[in-house]
C-alpha cells in the first residue's frame, strides 16, 4: 500500500559555488529531519561529487537520500536528473564532466566548489566550472539519465533564467518528459492555466535550497510504497494509488536560488 511521503528533491550542497558553505552533510540531513521531510536529493550544478558523502550522513536517521545532478543542457535549462544508485549519478557526471567547457572555477567571482566527506571534512575544491551549460540537448540528457535508469525533470520551469519556459517557452516534443519542477514563484494551479502543454504531466515544487533555512520550504507529497526513483515514476503516471498528492510551500520569502541572473 502507498505511503504518504514529504519530499525536497532538489537540495545543493557547498559543491555548488551559489551555495552557503554551511551546505555539509551533515547539517543537510539534520535540517532536513527537522522540518519533517522523508526524502531529499541532492543535485548540484553539474556535479555529483558530493552525493556519497550525504548519503553516508543520513545513515541512522529516517531521511532517505537520493543521488541526483543538475544538468545545464546546451539551450541552458536545468534539468534535475535523479537516481536510485549513486554509481549512475556519478556516471552521469562523467558525462557531464565530458561535455562541459575546459573552463577553470573563477572562485574570486563564482565562489568556491568544495568536496568533502560525510563529516564535513575538506576534501579538495572541484576546479573545473560547473556554473556553465555543456554541450548535451535537452533530449540527450533525458535520454542519457533514462539509461541509467534515473528520470530527469525540468527544474523551476517557471523561470525566466535556466526554466524551459523562460528560456525556450515551450515544452520539446518528443521528449519524454513526464514531469517538471516549480519554483516557489509559482504554483500548481497556475503553472497549468499559463501552460497547457503540462496536460497529462505532473507538476512537482522543491526549495532548491541553498542555504539551510530554505531546505524543506517548498516541498512535494507523494503516495509511494517506498522512496526511490522508480517509484517517483510510478507517482508521476498515477499507477496503483501511486501519485504526485500535494505541492507546499511552507517558507516565506525568496531565496538567493530564486534570482534570475
Amino acid at each position: 500500500m502507498p505511503a504518504r511521503y514529504e519530499a525536497d528533491l532538489h537540495i545543493h550542497t557547498l559543491l555548488s559555488p551559489c551555495a552557503e558553505i554551511e551546505m555539509i552533510p551533515p547539517l543537510i540531513i539534520e535540517r532536513a529531519v527537522e522540518v519533517g521531510l522523508d526524502l531529499i536529493a541532492i543535485s548540484d550544478h553539474n556535479s555529483a561529487e558530493n552525493v556519497r558523502a550525504v548519503m553516508e550522513a543520513a545513515k541512522g536517521s529516517p531521511l532517505k537520500v537520493l543521488p541526483g545532478i543538475e544538468c545545464e543542457s546546451v539551450e541552458g535549462v536545468h534539468v534535475l536528473c535523479l537516481f536510485d544508485k549513486a554509481d549512475d549519478a556519478e556516471s552521469m557526471q562523467e558525462l557531464v564532466y565530458a561535455s562541459l567547457p575546459n573552463l577553470p572555477n573563477q572562485a574570486e567571482k563564482l565562489g568556491e566548489q568544495m568536496v568533502v566527506t560525510t563529516d564535513a571534512e575538506f576534501v579538495k575544491y572541484c576546479e573545473r566550472l560547473l556554473l556553465a551549460s555543456t554541450e548535451l540537448p535537452i533530449d540527450e540528457i533525458v535520454s542519457e539519465a533514462e539509461a541509467r535508469s534515473g528520470i530527469a525533470i525540468p527544474a523551476h520551469v517557471d523561470r525566466r533564467g535556466y526554466g524551459l519556459y523562460g528560456v525556450l517557452g515551450f515544452i520539446p516534443e518528443g521528449v519524454n518528459l513526464p514531469a517538471v519542477e516549480i519554483s516557489r514563484r509559482s504554483t500548481e494551479q497556475k503553472a497549468r492555466q499559463q501552460h497547457p502543454d503540462l496536460e497529462g504531466r505532473a507538476v512537482i515544487t522543491s526549495s532548491d535550497a541553498h542555504m539551510l533555512a530554505d531546505i524543506g520550504s517548498c516541498r512535494t507529497v507523494f503516495q509511494l510504497e517506498h522512496r526511490s526513483v522508480q517509484e517517483i515514476k510510478l507517482a508521476f503516471e498515477r499507477l496503483d494509488g501511486r501519485c504526485v498528492e500535494e505541492c507546499r510551500t511552507v517558507g516565506g520569502g525568496y531565496s538567493s536560488a530564486d534570482s534570475e541572473s
